[in-house]
């Protein structure tokens, strides 16, 4: 039977796709899991503007993520940590913190961003800080660490 998926089904394909698939299995799985519909010609008219409808949010999007790409690409964010009597830094700069930073500058609500940072910082100096924003979208981040008086 041949079926139009509806969302990723693991080990037969992707969304939109259209899969010959056993009867029981699309019957007795994928339709009700509303996975897939049956491949008929008024579906796959549908498919077509569902389609092009999919490819113009996937545009906005993007467009969405380039805009704050840029933005994060032209700031600083500082980071002040203390400073013990001896010299020593407590604390350091993490994911997290990076994200908190990134939502208090109201640069990011709910968008996903993934932060590459192999370890904490946790030395005064300028540091920059990779970003992926998804959708082929990346910038970087330059943060400022500060030792702040006692």
């Amino acid at each position: 039977m041949k079926v139009i998926l509806l969302d990723e089904v693991r080990s037969i394909g992707h969304r939109f796709d259209i899969k010959e698939v056993r009867d029981g299995y699309a019957r007795n799985f994928l339709f009700p899991n509303k996975l897939a519909e049956p491949a008929t010609p008024s579906a796959l008219k549908k498919l077509e503007t569902m389609k092009a409808e999919h490819d113009a949010r996937e545009i906005e999007v993007k467009k969405h993520l380039e805009g704050i790409a840029r933005k994060i690409g032209d700031m600083r964010i500082q980071f002040d940590l203390k400073k013990g009597k001896d010299g020593s830094i407590f604390g350091s700069v993490n994911k997290e913190a990076v994200l908190k930073a990134l939502r208090e500058h109201k640069v990011i609500t709910t968008e996903r961003i993934d932060i590459t940072l192999n370890h904490p910082i946790k030395e005064p100096g300028l540091y920059t800080v990779p970003l992926d924003l998804k959708k082929g979208v990346q910038t970087e981040l330059k943060i400022i660490v500060k030792a702040a008086g006692e």
